[in-house]
């Protein structure tokens, strides 16, 4: 029993066509993803969002970087305050000793932040609409993406609103503090504004590179209202629910997860093009695309109208809806149909085999052998993908300080493209010679189709990824049926199956966003949903008068090429620099200093200050050397700086108190508490204070790592609790262009993205 699964006449030019027109409806649905609105005007109505009428906020932000702690940090706020204060919103500084326990791992940062809350009330509050973006940027870059983009939205969104009078609801303008460095300004906000019961949703807007559509990829539990108003307001709705799920795997945060975590409801937004600008000195107006600026901010003013206006309350329905993008269309449904049709593609992927079996077209072992055998293509597709990350970086060592975010990724797609069809096509030419065609054709689609009914249980977001493609299924059920009738009706049949592959062509395309959004670290995860959402047009193949062993050699050659050619176009220079990271640390108590980096490919630049592997024989404490992520260094002058102090004013067996203050004005500071801390408690010199525990190292013996962002000029009071050992205290500033044999980067090199590069540390022990 190895019968084909239909019998479609050899028709090579038919099949070809087919073929053709679904890829062009892939490469249609991926232009229409990719494309966000075109930037309107600056004598756009004025009830209209303009980017650029908003650019200028972006420019004027986006001067020069502007973290928490620094002069222009205070210009930016200042500016801003005034802006929103001129719209007729009421303003306030909020000033709040912040606090993050980090990721569990012996790490506690405090920060002082200055968040810009303005409000315009509402005649009739159900609630408040919460408008919110950072207007922190990275030490590395001047933040333009991330995030002037989302405050300056949100100012253009603020004047138009304030155009149309008191609205029903509450509308705050919250541009938080210290986003970069911790989350710091969404803490202190919802902490001191804990949910009440009347809801405040929040609408984030946040940036992941410069370019692209606005993704709405986060939103609270219980979504569906929300989903709701925003299919029905904004302008051009963007967004899929598998990123959600997505998202709440990846170690990632925005200030919406704080909000989230303090009960509030809502929506987050960011454009993720051209990540590899992200956090850099070139993420600023140059590089920034004002379309993408137009999609955050047209998406943003027609929510909040609705929610604005509305009854806040409504939005409390009791389940979430999926939703996702479809050739221009944004679908969504409730999330109880996830089940109905993923049962749907389950039931026709059953009954198909069950038809092909009573046709003695497979036997059911010989089914659940190609069942269970195409697991081959998925993990060798997958293994390719993670293979060629490395071997790319063998050929060009650079790439491997880029952190998988590459300037041109598009030859390494269809790199990964071409391998994940030499890997389909091999199994489906030895399953369909060895099993029979119609075993090799509905394997696949009965793994979709269960993938679709588990995520629907288990992850229901996730579910129409695997469901809807899955539907194709049901067109070979059709086709079939079908192919027995008159030509007329067997046409037919086959008509339906060539159109219920689109959903799997539009997945298909999707898998081109996975590589911006997840880097070449993670090429795996669209290798594996290429052949998933290919597999289901491998019936077409038989229409083709092909010697399919062919094929796969072909399909490596051509992804050899592929990367070849990614290669070539992918160049570091000029106009794609790449990046090297360098710092400056001095031991104060020795006079040990040395320039480091955590560069893995050193440039000619960087060796030229960092001469040897590891961190052996620096000189510098162990303090910094067991808890940097620095894997060389190189000999360096020490400068003549007054060092940072930690003076105890107290010490127990279980508790110390210190005085903590940087003498040469430091805005970070940073101790590191050998021993087993337990807690750790800043306070100000005003009496403010936050206490908060410190877990346990993920390794044993590692020492508790406590940092302090935007110092006060006077210092701070820091409080340990548990089993301490010895305290070593850092200071950190940013610059080292005034550093004795420093000299700047030539072109072609950048300032890494890490936050630690480009600054001056000095450690001293706690007397």
């Amino acid at each position: 029993m190895r019968g084909p699964v239909l019998h479609l006449p050899p028709r090579p030019w038919a099949a070809l066509a087919v073929l053709t027109a679904l890829a062009l409806i892939g490469i249609a649905n991926w232009a229409i993803d990719e494309t966000p609105p075109a930037p309107a005007a600056a004598d756009a109505p004025a009830d209209e969002f303009s980017a650029d009428r908003a650019w200028s906020t972006v420019e004027a932000m986006a001067v020069e970087p502007h973290p928490m702690g620094t002069p222009e940090h205070d210009r930016v706020r200042d500016l801003l305050a005034a802006d929103l204060e001129s719209l007729g919103f009421d303003v306030e500084i909020q000033t709040e000793l912040a606090r993050d326990t980090g990721e569990g791992d012996a790490l506690v940062r405090f920060g002082l932040v200055d968040n810009i809350v303005a409000t315009l009330p509402g005649t009739d509050p159900t609630g408040t609409v919460l408008l919110t973006s950072h207007y922190d940027s990275v030490p590395s870059g001047p933040g333009a993406a991330d995030a002037a983009s989302g405050v300056a939205a949100i100012v253009e969104s603020a004047r138009a609103l304030s155009l149309e009078g008191p609205h029903r609801n509450d509308v705050v303008v919250l541009i938080t503090d210290g986003e970069e460095m911790g989350l710091f300004g969404a803490e202190a906000y919802a902490r001191t504004h804990p949910a009440g019961e009347e809801p405040t949703v929040v609408f984030n807007l946040e940036a992941r590179g410069v370019s692209g559509p606005s993704l709405m990829f986060e939103t609270s539990t219980e979504n569906a209202g929300l989903i709701e108003v925003f299919a029905d307001n904004a302008p051009s709705p963007h967004g899929d629910s598998s990123a959600i799920e997505a998202y709440r795997q990846l170690p990632n945060d925005t200030d919406f997860t704080r909000f989230h975590e303090a009960g509030y409801i809502g929506l987050n937004s960011a454009f993720i093009g051209g990540a590899s600008w992200y956090h850099t000195p070139h993420d600023d107006t140059g590089h920034l695309d004002p379309a993408s600026l137009q999609h955050h901010g047209e998406n943003l003013l027609g929510t909040t109208r609705a929610l604005a206006g509305m009854d806040l309350a409504d939005l409390e329905t009791g389940h979430d809806q999926t939703f996702f993008g479809f050739l221009g269309l944004f679908v969504h449904y409730g999330e109880a149909w996830n089940l109905p049709v993923a049962l749907l593609g389950l039931a026709a992927a059953v009954a198909a085999v069950a038809l092909a079996r009573l046709r003695h077209a497979l036997s059911l072992p010989r089914f659940a052998i190609a069942f269970l055998s195409f697991i081959l293509p998925v993990a060798v597709s997958g293994a390719a993908a993670v293979a060629l990350w490395p071997a790319l970086q063998a050929l060009r060592p650079g790439y491997a300080d880029q952190h998988g975010l590459l300037f041109n990724r598009t030859y390494y797609y269809l790199a990964i493209l071409a391998f994940a069809v030499a890997a389909l096509t091999a199994w489906y030419a030895a399953a369909r010679r060895r099993l029979g065609g119609a075993a090799a054709a509905l394997a696949p689609l009965a793994w979709l189709a269960v993938l679709g009914t588990l995520t629907a249980v288990a992850v229901p977001g996730l579910s129409f990824v695997f469901a809807i493609p899955a539907l194709a299924a049901v067109g070979v059920l059709a086709a079939m049926l079908l192919e027995p009738r008159p030509r007329r009706a067997r046409l037919a049949g086959y008509a339906i199956f060539a159109i219920l592959l689109v959903p799997a062509a539009v997945q298909l395309s999707w898998t081109s966003n996975l590589l911006e959004a997840f880097g070449m670290e993670l090429a795996a995860v669209p290798a594996v949903l290429i052949v998933l959402f290919a597999a289901p047009a491998l019936p077409l193949l038989a229409m083709c008068r092909l010697r399919l062993r062919h094929v796969p050699a072909a399909a490596v050659l051509t992804a050899l090429a592929l990367a070849a050619a990614g290669l070539a176009v992918d160049r570091f220079g000029p106009e794609h620099p790449r990046q090297a990271y360098l710092s400056y640390v001095l031991d104060a108590d020795t006079g040990a200093a040395a320039w480091v980096s955590t560069d893995l490919d050193r440039s000619e630049w960087t060796a030229g200050y960092v001469t040897e592997d590891g961190l052996d024989g620096s000189g510098l404490p162990a303090a910094y050397t067991d808890t940097t992520a620095a894997n060389g260094y190189g000999p360096a002058e020490p400068i003549q700086v007054a060092p940072p102090t930690a003076v105890y004013e107290t010490r127990t067996a279980d508790t110390a108190v210190l005085q903590v203050a940087s003498p040469r004005g430091a805005d970070t500071m940073w101790l590191t508490v050998s021993g087993a801390a337990d807690s750790a408690e800043a306070t100000l010199p005003d009496g403010t204070t936050a206490k908060v525990p410190i877990a346990a190292p993920a390794e044993p013996g590692a020492p508790a790592v406590i940092w302090f962002y935007n110092v006060p000029a006077e210092g701070f009071t820091l409080t340990l609790h548990g089993d301490l050992g010895d305290v070593t205290v850092f200071d950190q500033t940013h610059g080292i262009e005034d550093l004795d044999g420093y000299t700047d980067r030539p072109e072609g090199l950048m300032r890494s993205r890490d936050r630690l590069s480009d600054t001056v540390t000095v450690a001293a022990a706690a007397v």
